[in-house]
């Protein structure tokens, strides 16, 4: 919404103002194809004294790339602050049809040179979903915005396929973003994305060091590394059932083990 991109931009003028910040600063994208990166790259080399020519070629372009029109209108606040800052703008989304093809048939039905164009550490991608604590982050956050059905075995599939689609969308995302940060010591990526997406650490945020250290071993880039910060979270968005919000999972005794906050800041 607009109130979120404008505490977007406010957030990100703080968080990029260090000197030594300059030309290291890209702003991430979860919304935007990655088909839609030359567009971005474009509207970021066009002129920013705010002319409408421009922000309609761009959003012509992420529109031709798949890209949602809401989201589109919503972000155009925060990709204006990073052509006006001079920051790279990063496309962290699966292309649409590929989207649309693990929705349909799963991770398998996904040609594997579309999948290495996502998944660096492919090895790092499967063992993840074995463990116990994103088994406990995909029981109590992932799978909750899976679609519902009355039929078992509809519901079965729907859900894994769901499940196959989420986990690609947030390696893509991860991947994308360790990438750039890789090649350039000292960066800073800032991605901004749907609260169900970074909650409880579990998405494209809690991929990134893994990442990182697939990447290059000698990184510095740890889980104390990654920060993130949900804007204006209702108690829905944070999975509660109540009118406060729910701050941590892994409560119970049996997985207090695994117990893990909701995001670092809120």
């Amino acid at each position: 919404a607009n109130a979120d991109a404008e505490l977007a931009v406010q957030l990100l003028t703080d968080i990029t103002k260090p000197k030594e910040r300059n030309g290291n600063t890209a702003v991430g994208l979860a919304f935007a194809p990655q088909a839609s990166q030359g567009a971005l790259d474009e509207y970021l080399a066009s002129s920013a004294s705010g002319d409408d020519d421009s922000e309609r070629k761009l959003a012509d372009g992420l529109r031709a790339a798949g890209a949602n029109e809401d989201a589109i209108a919503n972000h155009v606040p925060i990709m204006r602050f990073a052509r006006q800052k001079r920051l790279a703008l990063l496309a962290l989304a699966p292309d649409t049809a590929d989207i649309e093809t693990i929705s349909k048939g799963g991770l398998q039905s996904l040609s594997a040179d579309r999948r290495d164009a996502y998944v660096e550490d492919a090895q790092g991608f499967i063992s993840l979903t074995q463990e116990p604590k994103f088994k406990l982050y995909s029981q109590k956050s992932l799978l909750k915005d899976a679609p519902q059905s009355t039929d078992e075995s509809t519901q079965k599939s729907e859900q894994a396929n769901f499940f196959a689609e989420r986990i690609l969308v947030h390696e893509a995302a991860a991947t994308a973003v360790s990438r750039w940060a890789t090649s350039r010591p000292d960066s800073l990526v800032v991605t901004v994305a749907p609260i169900p997406d970074v909650r409880f650490l579990g998405g494209m945020n809690g991929r990134v060091p893994r990442i990182c250290k697939f990447l290059n071993p000698g990184t510095l880039v740890t889980d104390e590394a990654v920060t993130t910060i949900l804007l204006n979270p209702s108690a829905k968005e944070t999975l509660s059932e109540s009118r406060w919000l729910r701050l941590e999972i892994g409560t119970a005794p049996n997985n207090w083990e695994y117990q893990t906050k909701v995001a670092d800041y809120l």
